[in-house]
């Protein structure tokens, strides 16, 4: 009788009345206090995603749930609908914060300045985003803006800079990347790990890595390396940082492969001699279609550093 539950729905609700459900019945839940709100929400790729936007009234702060994930649990059956209010209102039990936080700081450069970083993603696949983002091309990427927050209520997370906030601040884009490209080195310290270690729980074992402002290690580079942050998060924009890539050239003695593995991290192989530039090619786009996030991609393309020009380019 109980794996009864476990079984795909025959019968139930399609995506748009699920999420239509969801929200008047999380409004019926909270009661009036609250303002609830079902937005579209475009992610990186233009990925698109249903988010529930949840606003206690005199706030500014609200809290957005995506329901993608959890529709995906109500139709094969795993969860049913009282399973999602409840799942919803523990997390905003633990999540809403407790005080609110005045946004109007954002309107004042000199307050942002400091956290303001870059982050690399795939031009082509975000043009609609660009449209009204300041970005810098880069291959086949763009180097665009965030501002990067830790706070207390807000926990940590990001804010894309959009062109509104440069005219509201009277910032030009070279200011932007000169400022974001001391922040991002500055809060983001890059690392180069062997790809062994990344398998052992990085953080956990003994690893390779180096750092431009650290003593260099001791050990040798295994084949395969995987370059990012420390925090692993929007790592791929290391590949920007001023002479890192010529160190890691340094470090193994050769002119070396970038593949591409996602927007938080991309991996280092060293040339050795007659690779099969198609089948790197493939495999890259293999493993973006099976195994990475539609949002998390950063690039079907293979590319290569070389060490005498000094420069990454695609191949």
């Amino acid at each position: 009788m109980g794996a009864a539950k476990w079984q795909k729905k025959e019968i139930g609700l399609k995506k748009e009345e699920f999420c239509m459900e969801v929200e008047q019945k999380i409004a019926e839940k909270l009661g009036d206090n609250f303002e609830i709100k079902l937005q579209e929400v475009r992610k990186n790729n233009n990925v698109r995603w249903q988010g529930l936007i949840i606003k206690e009234k005199g706030k500014s702060m609200a809290p957005t749930v995506y329901l993608d994930d959890l529709y995906q649990e109500y139709e094969q059956g795993k969860v049913e609908m009282e399973d999602v209010l409840e799942g919803i209102l523990e997390l905003l039990r633990e999540k809403m914060p407790r005080e609110d936080v005045d946004m109007n700081f954002f309107l004042d450069y000199e307050k942002v300045k400091d956290r303001i970083c870059y982050r690399l993603i795939n031009e082509e696949k975000n043009q609609e985003l660009l449209a009204d983002t300041p970005y810098i091309p880069f291959l086949d990427l763009a180097v665009c803006f965030l501002y990067s927050f830790e706070n207390s209520e807000m926990g940590n997370g990001s804010i894309l800079i959009r062109n509104q906030y440069l005219e509201t601040w009277g910032v030009s884009v070279k200011e932007l990347w000169d400022t974001a490209d001391r922040n991002t080195r500055r809060l983001f310290l890059p690392e180069c790990t062997s790809m062994e270690n990344v398998l052992k729980e990085i953080g956990e074992k003994e690893r390779t890595e180096f750092h431009p402002e650290l003593p260099e290690p001791d050990g040798k580079f295994l084949s395969m390396s995987v370059l990012s942050n420390r925090q692993r998060i929007f790592g791929s924009a290391v590949l920007l940082y001023d002479g890192y890539l010529e160190r890691i050239g340094e470090k193994i003695g050769k002119n070396y492969f970038i593949l591409p593995s996602s927007i938080h991290e991309v991996i280092i192989l060293p040339e050795n001699g007659g690779e099969d530039y198609e089948g790197m090619r493939e495999m890259i786009r293999e493993i973006n279609e099976t195994q990475v996030e539609d949002q998390e991609i950063l690039s079907d393309n293979l590319y290569y550093f070389d060490r005498q020009k000094n420069k990454m380019r695609i191949v």
